[in-house]
Order: C-alpha cells, then structure tokens, then sequence
C-alpha cells in the first residue's frame, strides 16, 4: 500500500523492491555511509528507498533531509521515486544538485550576498558569458586574448582550492591580475558565475557563525549521488553542512570517476572512511542493466587499475550475445561496419530487431564524428549529434535569455552588449559603453529602466535607442509570467519581425525554439528561472530518444543507456588519449571511462578500430586500442566475408590477433 498525506500505512523495507544488499544499505541508520554501487545496481532505487525509509520508518522530518545530486534530471527522477515511495507529503525536503542548492542558498541569504557587494537580483552567468567576459578581461589588462580559455579554466581550478575565508587563490603575476580584473568585471555587472555557486556559500558558512549554525541545525542527513564525481568545494560543503551531529550517506563508483578534468577529486571517495568517523562501506554489485557478457567484459578492462576497491558486477539475466571486437584497415572500413551493422539491427535479419533510438555510437573526441556521421548520411540512417547543452546555445534562445537577464538586472553589461541593437536601435560600441556606465550607476533601482526612458543619458539617435530599450525592459518586467515575458519579446518587442528578416529560412524554426522558452518552468519568477537554466548541465540536454542513431562522446553518455552501443576508435593516442598517456596516472581516469561506455550497453556491444585514419587533416597509423586487449578470450572477432578494407582478422581466438 502507497502511503499519501500522513496518514496511511507504514512500509516495511521489503516493499521497496529491493535486494539483500539494497536492503542492507536502506535500513541502516546508525552513522556515516558509503555505498558503492556499480553500474546498472540500482543506485537511485537505494537512494530514493533510503529517504522514504527515514521518513516512514524513522520519523525524520523530510524538511530535515537533503539530497543532492549532479544534474536536474537526476534530482527529478530521484524524486520522483520517493514519492512513489512514501507518498507526496514530503514538505521542506531538497532534492536538487548542488548548485542549484547553492543558488537557492544565496537567495535566501540576500543579505549576506548585499555585504559582499551584489545586488538583491545578482544573475547567474552561464559558461559562454563567462568565456565572453574573460576574453574582455583579458584584452583589458592587455593580455593574450588566444589563452583566455585556457587561462579561464586555470583560474577556475584556483579558485576551487581557494580559501573561504578571503576568496584569494594561489595565484600570482598575470594570472593574478585576470583573476581580480574578472571578478571585478563579474562584481560590477551585477552576475556571479558557476563556481561562485559553491565558493560563495562556503564562505558564507565559514564567516557567519549563525548562518552556519542555523543550516545545520536544519540537516539531519545529506544524501549524496555520484560521489564519485564531488570536487574540493563540494566536499567542504558537505563537511560543514554535516556538523556535528548531521550524518552522509554518499552513494557512488570510483569505476565511474571520469571527471578529473573538471575538478573531481576520486581520493574523496577512496578516503571517505576516514573524513567521516565511524562510516560504514557498503558494496552493490548485482546488475540490472547489462548482459553477462557484457559486465564480464567490462569487468576484465577495469580490473587493469590499481588502487581500486574490489567490485565485480554480475547478472541473474544470462550471458546473451558476446560482446563483438573488429579492426579495419582504415577508418572508412570502420565506418562502414557500423552503419552495415546499424542496417542489419534495424532490419531484423538478426536475433531481434531494433530501432533507431535504441542504438548509439560512442567516441573519444568530437571530431572522430564526421566519417560515421558521411557512412550514415550515405546510407540514409537518422541521427542525431548529442552535443550537450545545444538548445541554450541557440542564438535565438541566447538572445531572449539576454534580453530578460537584462531586464532584470540592468547591470548586466554583458546581456546589453548582446542585445542593444536587437533590432537595431543605432546604438553604436561608445553609446554602448556610456549606456552600461550609466547603468551601473543606477542599476539596482527597482525603477532605473523607466527612469532612463525618461531621461536617457545619451543623445542624438542614440537617445531614442536608449528610450526604445528602456520601454521593451520596462515591458518585459511587467509580465508576471515566463510565457507572458517571452511573448512580449516575440510580438511585442520585434524579435519575431527579426528573426523573419535575418534567418528567412528557419525563421518559424526558431520562432518555436523562443516559444518553447516557456516550458522551462510553468511557475516561479522570471529571475529565478533565468538562474535555473544558468546552471543546466550537460545531461540535462539529453532530451529524449527520437527515432534516431545517436551519436555523442563517451563523456556526455555518463548517466545513459541504450541497448545496442558501439564503442569506435578503439586506437591508442585517440582511446587512450594522447594526453593522457603522457599523463602519468591520467591513464587509469581513460579505463575508467571505457568501462563506463561498455557498461552503457544492455543487450549488444561492438567495438572497433583502424589501422589507419585521417585526422585533423593528417593520416595517422595506430595500434589497437591496450582496453581491447585487455578484454577477455569470450569476445569475438567479427569475421564475416566482406570485400574492401574491412576487418583483417580471421578467427574468433584472441589469441590469434594481430595488433
């Protein structure tokens, strides 16, 4: 029986639907924990049974639990279970990533954020106005504007291990300079980026005792996914939201650590008995995702790691169909095998049949995507390129994001210079520059748009350009709604008179595309939703599975599952990558990554290479990936006859291959 409202009956453990070991994880309560939960173990089913379990078994108040993940979709569907669970009387419990909970936090301590200089409306800036801000850092200080990326995201790693109490990192020289240039520039507008997400709440609890005693006093537990993939800021969050008397449950897999690159510390889980005293390790390794052949597979590549914790994943489900290695002279032939495999899948020549949707190609890098993307074209195949976070990268979405950010906070240098002359409004770099200026002077009046409409600071043409933007901001604050707000910009402001005029061949295309803006969030203000799409993350943008092959980076698969997966350029130098064989240990995050595409597949796993490809314009030869080599002797060699170049190996025996 479902528990609704308080009332009702209270579950026994057994009603979850869990196994002996989930079961195990779920009812103990007495400290600390880690459960290390493999692919496909049903990490989410603990994580949710484990909330519904302290809420009707244990009588914790839900508005006393917190629960943090890495994407959205992760929060919601997380959610989504412990309703179905314990029922919808969850009042008060967080269930989100974490910065989203850092956003939420900074708006509740408005306050706090006042003393430190931002406005009551500070905006979130997303990762490309960061990037546009700090190439204008850099050429102000008079810097190489070539290196900004570069030297953005060394700031950015400095900034993470930077200390809470004065926001200063370990810095020096010109890096320095563009540190404190760019968070004045940030300051100034009115806009505090991603990390500050994490920094500013850290410092935050660290310099206010009440803050932090208040916070604390309200957590019970803090339950953790993907722990694995925690960085320094985050850590330091958890370690002071915890106290004293708060207790973690962190669920993750150091076999999924992929993320380094991005600040993911994997020592944080490795360690995690001895930074939270009198934790107890649990261990999840029954699969409900994969074939057996497929984890045992998976499970000879990642055993390869040193340092590891023993895991081996096992199914109840059978072997099913082996998992399948080619190699082809050169990357067309590779192409080629899987758009020819792609057909017969789809065509029910095999075992069974499949759809379009149930099928995706894995690669190393972006640009191994061109020859599969030419062999699918030829052959008719729908795809698509799963790129991350594409539907925010639209340059009309940007523009009317930029258009309301502006409204909201009219500091927002960077929103204006994006939207000055959209349409065109005769505002020319200096008017532009006067205009921001002023703004800063006057920007956190709650009337500044309607008083320089009134009384523009500029002259000229300029003057009626500044007195057309301040009544379309005007405008567009005066909607109480999202949908309101966005028609307004549509038909109100010209923007779909633009839109005809400069794209007259998507123009309705991109029409849809701002209409759709709408549908982020059916309520809540227009200040907080433009904060909510600020910090969508990549596997937010997976959108769904339409009827076509989808191809994406092993990276941006994390978190997904299909039932048929190729994994392509299985060659040393691309997977592994060369820079992380010139990396030292870097080499053991890139098995990590191999295992976390192979476990992606349910039911069918392909993997291929070539002797020879064409990339970036140059023709490299290459040995066969050490992943496949390391796979064991129950793959098989694709050996069918076939013409041209494809595979060169004959016989099923993996032993007799030529690498």
């Amino acid at each position: 029986m479902t528990r609704t409202g308080s009332g009702g009956k209270i579950k026994n453990v057994r009603s979850y639907e869990l196994n002996s070991a989930q079961e195990e994880a779920v009812r103990w309560c007495d400290g600390h924990q880690l459960v290390l939960a493999g692919a496909g173990s049903g990490k989410t089913r603990v994580l949710a049974a484990k909330i519904a379990y302290l809420v009707e078994k244990l009588h914790v108040p839900p508005w006393k639990i917190l629960a943090v993940t890495f994407t959205n979709k992760a929060a919601r569907e997380m959610l989504d279970r412990v309703k179905g669970m314990a029922g919808d009387d969850l009042h008060g419990m967080s269930v989100s990533t974490f910065h989203s909970w850092g956003l939420r936090f900074l708006q509740y301590n408005r306050e706090s954020m006042k003393a430190l200089g931002f406005p009551p409306n500070f905006v979130v800036f997303d990762r490309g106005d960061c990037r546009n801000l700090a190439k204008k850092t850099v050429r102000e200080i008079g810097g190489d504007i070539k290196t900004h990326v570069e030297l953005l995201e060394d700031i950015s790693a400095a900034y993470a291990g930077c200390d809470p109490l004065t926001l200063e990192p370990d810095l020096d020289g010109e890096p320095l300079r563009v540190y404190r240039k760019y968070r004045d520039n940030l300051k100034s507008q009115g806009a505090i980026d991603f990390d500050d997400l994490m920094i500013l709440p850290l410092h935050i609890l660290t310099t206010r005792e009440t803050i932090l005693k208040d916070t604390q006093n309200r957590l019970e537990w803090i339950l953790v996914d993907e722990y694995q993939d925690v960085n320094t800021p985050q850590y330091r969050l958890l370690k002071l939201l915890s106290g004293h008397s708060g207790r973690v449950m962190a669920v993750g897999d150091p076999d999924q650590s992929i993320y380094g690159w991005r600040g993911a510390d994997i020592n944080l889980i490795m360690n995690f008995e001895s930074d939270f005293a009198g934790a107890r390790v649990f261990i999840l390794e029954q699969n409900y995702r994969s074939t057996g052949s497929i984890l045992t597979a998976a499970n000879y590549v990642i055993r390869n790691n040193s340092g590891r914790r023993e895991k081996n994943l096992w199914t109840s489900s059978g072997d099913g169909a082996p998992v399948k290695v080619a190699r082809f002279k050169n990357d067309i032939g590779e192409s080629e095998f899987i758009a020819d495999e792609i057909e017969r899948l789809v065509s029910g020549s095999g075992a069974k049949s499949y759809d379009y949707k149930d099928i995706c190609i894995l690669y190393r890098m972006n640009a191994l995507s061109r020859g599969y993307e030419q062999s699918l074209l030829e052959r008719g195949i729908p795809y698509r390129i799963v790129r991350g976070t594409s539907f925010y990268e639209r340059k009309e979405i940007k523009d009317v994001l930029a258009m309301m950010r502006l409204a909201v906070n009219p500091r927002d240098e960077t929103s204006l210079e994006r939207v000055a002359n959209i349409p065109a409004r005769g505002l020319g770099k200096k008017a532009v520059a006067d205009l921001a200026a002023r703004l800063r002077e006057v920007g956190d009046s709650p009337h500044a748009w309607s008083e320089l409409g009134k009384n523009p600071p500029l002259k000229g043409r300029a003057s009626s350009g500044v007195s057309e933007l301040s009544g379309m901001m005007s405008g567009i604050i005066g909607e109480d709604s999202l949908a309101g707000a966005v028609n307004y910009i549509l038909y109100n402001c010209g923007y779909d008179l633009y839109l005809r005029e400069a794209f007259p061949d998507d123009w309705e295309d991109r029409i849809e595309n701002v209409q759709e803006i709408a549908s982020i969030a059916p309520s809540g203000s227009i200040a907080e939703t433009l904060s909510e799409v600020a910090i969508y993350t990549d596997q937010d943008a997976f959108d769904g599975y339409g009827s076509h092959v989808n191809l994406l980076t092993l990276h941006a698969a994390k978190g997904l599952e299909f039932p048929v997966v190729f994994i392509a350029g299985m060659e040393e130098d691309i997977f592994p990558s060369a820079k992380a064989l010139n990396a030292g240990n870097s080499i053991e995050e890139e098995r990590r990554l191999c295992y976390v595409g192979m476990t992606r597949a349910r039911e069918r796993l392909f993997m291929s290479g070539a002797i020879r490809r064409r990339l970036f314009g140059k023709e490299m030869m290459s040995r066969f990936s050490r992943f496949v080599r390391e796979l064991p002797d129950t793959v098989t060699i694709d050996d069918r006859p076939r013409g041209g170049d494809y595979d060169v190996f004959r016989g099923g025996n993996r032993r007799n291959w030529r690498w």
